[in-house]
């Protein structure tokens, strides 16, 4: 049974936070090659089902979408993507991680699977690299959901994002990690701090512990493209949108909402009440809500 760590399977973790799903499983560990790498990624089975991937944010992991997972796979065939350097995915040899490279990467694993047409949920970087995969690719997509991420971000933020930064680059133990992200975002237990962070941390033969992602993530550029370019993409964009920001994040100033709302034809933006930029995992039970609320009024 999968366990969030902390003595707790998954399942009862979802429940405790919330989460309602509509049975307990477990995703299969499967492997695509697209634009070179080997990407890994989590099969939430359910084949017969529309396609849903989903986009973890910089430094996090396919398991990061764990929650999401359980509640979207009763209607959806759920795909979660390690992207490149992140979880049980190749590094890049070339240490490229750009959004070019990355949202080539997405390009191509929607087709190596045949996903399309296919809803594409991303945070944060991932949220980026869904935004510009819709724009470029627009028949390819039914839906889409951006989290904490839109074409222009409010600056004065920016530098709270990378909560990476804040954490150690090496301990003694996981629970030394559990201790230091708690400091960092109280709003998480620390049962499920354990749960999320035992998928992107691994004991190295040191005996150390450390992230499972390339080093050079935590400085190298993962954009590429100018708020200007980015807001070519979304207008570009046909398929139905949502975007979702966080209560306590400001991330997304008001106007650049009001503007998502004005220049895309079919957008909304939504806001979880006391969530950092983090949503899902912040607040699963509300970030749940309100994606699924969207998706449900799908036509």
């Amino acid at each position: 049974m999968a366990t969030s760590g902390g003595g707790l399977s998954l399942y009862d973790a979802a429940r405790a936070v919330g989460v309602i799903f509509a049975e307990e499983a477990e995703p299969e560990d499967r492997t695509v090659v697209a634009n070179g790498l080997r990407l890994h990624y989590l099969d939430w089975g359910n084949e017969e089902k529309p396609p849903l991937l989903l986009l973890h944010g910089r430094t996090q992991s396919a398991h990061s979408w764990d929650f999401a997972a359980l509640a979207f796979r009763a209607d959806y065939h759920v795909i979660s993507l390690n992207q490149r350097g992140h979880g049980e995915s190749e590094w890049a040899p070339d240490g490229d991680y750009t959004g070019h490279a990355q949202v080539q990467d997405v390009a191509e694993v929607v087709s190596a699977l045949g996903l399309a047409p296919v809803v594409v949920i991303g945070h944060s970087m991932g949220g980026r690299n869904a935004m510009v995969y819709a724009g470029k690719h627009p028949d390819e997509l039914r839906a889409l959901v951006v989290v904490e991420m839109a074409p222009a971000r409010a600056l004065s933020e920016a530098p709270r994002m990378g909560i990476w930064h804040l954490l150690p680059t090496e301990a003694n133990s996981l629970e030394e990690y559990v201790e230091a992200a708690q400091r960092v975002n109280p709003r998480r237990t620390k049962e499920q701090l354990r749960g999320s962070l035992r998928h992107q941390l691994r004991q190295f033969s040191s005996g150390k512990w450390s992230w499972k992602w390339d080093p050079i993530l935590r400085d190298t550029d993962v954009g590429g493209w100018s708020s200007d370019e980015l807001w070519q993409f979304t207008g570009s964009i046909q398929c139905p949108a949502l975007f979702v920001r966080g209560g306590e994040s400001n991330l997304i100033s008001d106007e650049t909402a009001e503007r998502i709302t004005r220049d895309m034809s079919d957008a909304k933006v939504l806001t979880v009440a006391d969530a950092g930029h983090l949503v899902p995992g912040d607040k699963p039970a509300a970030f749940q809500q309100v994606v699924q609320e969207f998706l449900w009024g799908l036509t």
